[in-house]
């Protein structure tokens, strides 16, 4: 256990309260890598084709003007569109992380988090690291989670503002069935991911369930 980790835990039980500085978690931070790192692919391929493009009509004597510029106008207007849709990504996921530094709170009146709460703890269960259908693709991926009871289902899809609820987790399910099923775990300044999962148990355990999980919300 860290030094940092210990005194969190000390002034947990002292005061009944704390309050730590958020930061971006480690699953945001990677997106946004990712989504750079795409944009610069659609960068490479765009001037890539002007250079093919300019290397064809200088290499060949007679070149089909008409082909190549329809075909490098096509894709370069699929790329523009990608790049769009690219940056509008970054933007809302940079915007995201400025909501990630807000304070983390933990108290007997709930969790709050990425300026959202106190959600109570009856609304969730302890955190866990668990596989989850990943955010940007169809498949599945390993993320910090704290999953909604029934209560918290509710809250959450029902009560909560739909701009606000993105912040707790990323909406998950088929198309016709749409929804909000965990709250994504905390960064928090100066702790371990493992760290928060720790304190924040502690916390719900001291306020919530005394470490008994909830009852598991429909599918």
């Amino acid at each position: 256990m860290s030094p940092t980790l210990q005194q969190a835990m000390h002034a947990l039980h002292q005061t009944g309260r704390l309050r730590l500085q958020g930061a971006p978690a480690v699953w945001s931070s990677g997106i946004l890598v990712l989504l750079r790192i795409v944009m610069g692919l659609v960068i490479f391929l765009a001037v890539g084709g002007l250079v093919a493009v300019v290397s064809v009509a200088f290499l060949v004597e007679n070149p089909p003007w008409f082909g190549m510029i329809f075909g490098f106008i096509s894709g370069l207007g699929m790329m523009a569109v990608l790049f769009f849709l690219i940056r509008l990504g970054m933007q809302r996921q940079e915007q995201f992380r400025e909501t990630e530094r807000e304070p983390v709170l933990l108290e007997p009146a709930g969790l709050t988090l990425r300026g959202i709460g106190p959600i109570p703890w009856r609304d969730f269960g302890p955190a866990v690291k668990r596989m989850v259908p990943a955010e940007k693709d169809s498949g599945y991926t390993l993320r910090a989670v704290m999953e909604l009871t029934n209560s918290g289902m509710f809250n959450v899809n029902e009560r909560t503002p739909p701009e606000l609820r993105e912040r707790i987790s990323p909406v998950m399910g088929p198309m016709w069935n749409r929804h909000h099923r965990y709250i994504y775990v905390p960064g928090v300044e100066g702790l371990q991911q493992s760290d928060v999962i720790e304190l924040i148990n502690m916390a719900h355990r001291m306020f919530g369930y005394g470490g008994v999980r909830p009852p598991h919300p429909p599918q």
